[in-house]
């Protein structure tokens, strides 16, 4: 094979690879106007043009002499190749876990079976990890007016905490602050029977 036959494989092979890298690295670029999109053109370019020069100067070096022949050729375009969609496959799968991630978090919190009441902070409350031996350390901060679901109270413990689940995940509330919450009963798991209150560990307050 040729030399000028083989860099034409290889500058043909990372242009088509450089395009469908690019295409998966911009999947989710926003379009957002003349400036971005004029970004978003030159990064395109400027990753299929170092792809078109990146791979024949590979292929170059690992066909150098002898070492020019069709299998070669083939075997290094095909792995060359699979490098770059791997990296840009992989790209894209994090971008998207990360966009998955973000959209779970705007979500509303809800009541679900294992939290069936809803509430609501009437001011920051502070909370705790499961206690352990009589000790409990401060783990987060809910804010102001954000919904958590109440699941129940360990009532037998000491200090008493409350299993709530809010923005931040699962969460702890000792006792002193279950005060803090109130109640949202039109937002309780359909079918639940609401509380009476917040105060979790007075008899008859949650149903079974």
């Amino acid at each position: 094979m040729k030399r000028l036959a083989a860099i034409s494989v290889f500058a043909a092979t990372g242009l088509t690879a450089g395009w469908l890298a690019s295409w998966l690295v911009f999947a989710f670029s926003p379009a957002c106007g003349y400036d971005c999109d004029n970004k978003a053109i030159g990064t395109f370019f400027a990753i299929v043009t170092g792809f078109s020069i990146g791979f024949p100067s590979i292929g170059h070096i690992l066909t150098r002499g002898e070492l020019l022949t069709r299998k070669r050729v083939s075997v290094i375009t095909i792995g060359l190749t699979g490098i770059t969609l791997l990296a840009a496959v992989g790209f894209y799968v994090a971008e998207l876990h990360k966009r998955y991630t973000n959209a779970e978090a705007a979500l509303p919190i809800t009541a679900n079976f294992d939290f069936m009441y809803m509430s609501i902070a009437t001011r920051d409350v502070q909370t705790y990890t499961k206690a352990a031996n009589g000790l409990a350390k401060p783990a987060g901060v809910i804010p102001q007016w954000q919904r958590c679901a109440v699941d129940g109270a360990w009532c037998d413990q000491r200090p008493r905490q409350a299993h709530m689940l809010c923005k931040s995940g699962e969460v702890y509330v000792n006792e002193n602050d279950w005060r803090a919450f109130s109640l949202i009963p039109g937002e309780n798991l359909k079918g639940a029977v609401s509380m009476k209150s917040m105060n979790l560990c007075a008899p008859d307050n949650i149903p079974d």
